[in-house]
């Protein structure tokens, strides 16, 4: 199969997703950990032992959020279009986000692979961002997992993110278990920032096949700088997040999944969202 057109179309449609999405603003620093979170487990087909095909896949996705920051009140938005391509046991993907916080706008891109290994698969990734204030200028992420027991795996991860501020590195071990078409992941975090020490935190995720058309999906994460909204040392801000929705079989090979989450931050940080989401496969 030649994959070259495959190729170019990526190209192309990272490339008018970014013009779409707008040219930016600034805004204030912080710690992004809990768009990390949402990814720590990889997605079924990566470890599941299926006939290897071609094929091309897209995915849209839609955050809007309230925000109460301290006597603050307002709104931000996350909006990420991706792009990807499965050829034999190799996912590749590339994805452009924007985010929008009090009307300042930072902006993403990043590319990445999943490798499917006999009884293990390897995740790698890189990003860069521009016109950033809160988010990174640069991201690189590594994860390994392996089979442990039957559908039992454990995994290991590392994230770097150069932010203007200074650099953050985290590490996430976890276990993931595989039943049918679902799962349940466990990680522990530690993420350490470059002259103010370290953090950690726990991540709770499952995704559950109802039926055939219909999942459930839930998460928990709870722990230190989740955010880092005001820069003070980890035990100061201390919080949680509560997320829940629905993923939607609508035809062949189309997904939508909508869903809410929940989140605050010591001292004074509330986050309440709405997720929609749209997932095609070609």
């Amino acid at each position: 199969m030649n994959r070259r057109p495959t190729l170019i179309i990526m190209v192309v449609g990272l490339t008018l997703s970014a013009i779409l999405l707008g040219l930016p603003d600034s805004a204030a620093e912080q710690v992004d950990t809990e768009h990390l979170i949402r990814r720590m487990t990889p997605p079924l087909a990566i470890v599941k032992e299926t006939p290897a095909k071609d094929e091309m896949y897209f995915d849209a996705y839609y955050e809007p959020s309230d925000i109460l920051q301290g006597s603050r009140t307002g709104h931000w938005s996350e909006m990420t279009a991706t792009y990807g391509y499965k050829h034999g046991k190799v996912q590749g993907y590339g994805s452009v986000s924007q985010y929008n916080r009090f009307d300042n706008k930072d902006y993403t891109a990043n590319i990445g692979a999943y490798f499917n290994l006999p009884d293990s698969y390897v995740h790698c990734e890189m990003g860069a961002g521009w016109y950033t204030d809160y988010m990174y200028n640069l991201l690189a992420l590594g994860e390994y997992g392996h089979r442990l027991y039957k559908d039992v795996f454990w995994q290991i991860g590392y994230n770097f993110r150069s932010y203007e501020s200074g650099n953050t590195h985290m590490a996430y071990p976890g276990l993931i278990y595989y039943f049918g078409d679902s799962y349940m992941s466990a990680n522990y975090g530690a993420t350490w920032i470059e002259g103010r020490g370290t953090g950690s935190f726990g991540n709770f995720r499952g995704d559950f096949a109802i039926t055939d058309f219909l999942h459930l999906w839930t998460g928990v994460a709870i722990g230190q700088w989740l955010y880092d909204i005001y820069g003070l040392a980890p035990s100061k801000e201390f919080g949680y997040i509560l997320s829940a929705g629905i993923n939607l079989r609508v035809y062949k090979g189309i997904n939508a999944r909508v869903g809410y989450s929940y989140s605050t931050e010591e001292p004074k940080f509330i986050k309440r969202s709405l997720i929609f989401g749209l997932s095609a496969k070609f």
